[in-house]
């Protein structure tokens, strides 16, 4: 009788372990993104010049405004978009979508440099570009991608959200 009453409870702790199971593990439609090394160093290096010149405050690398930044970085090198912010007007949207922010702000640069510092400084000395990195903004994505002939293009996506 013993035995029987622990097979009974031994059927139903797996059934419900096998219900939790299913209902627990729903798909993920978001995009996936992966933040290359190279996008978190540089990001790294803006979050310190802030930092070096007074803005100590909240500042993120927030994943989903990293897909918009590499998407945009994508599209330059692809010769989709110029290099210039005109095109991101749609990612501005498509990020409102998904939060609300303000106090927008990019920059965009196409590089053969490849380190860190040297992409902080041609950052720095794109026009406003200075201003821009110190600006009252809370989040950040960056995003770089490649062409065929060596030039980087990245994009550094800025804004406001209130916690």
């Amino acid at each position: 009788m013993e035995n029987a009453k622990a097979m009974r409870m031994s059927r139903q702790i797996l059934l419900f372990a096998l219900a939790m199971f299913l209902f627990s593990c729903k798909k993920d439609d978001g995009p996936y993104v992966q933040v290359k090394n190279i996008e978190n160093l540089i990001y790294q290096s803006i979050r310190d010049y802030r930092i070096d010149n007074g803005e100590d405050g909240p500042f993120v690398h927030q994943y989903f405004v990293v897909g918009e930044a590499q998407i945009y970085s994508y599209k330059m090198a692809n010769g989709v978009v110029e290099v210039n912010t005109d095109g991101l007007d749609v990612h501005w949207d498509a990020l409102n979508e998904k939060y609300t922010f303000y106090n927008h702000h990019a920059l965009v640069l196409k590089t053969t440099s490849t380190t860190v510092n040297e992409i902080l400084e041609e950052l720095l000395l794109l026009p406003d570009g200075e201003a821009t990195l110190l600006e009252d903004v809370t989040q950040c994505g960056v995003g770089m991608e490649s062409d065929t002939e060596g030039n980087n293009y990245i994009t550094v996506l800025l804004m406001k959200a209130d916690s």
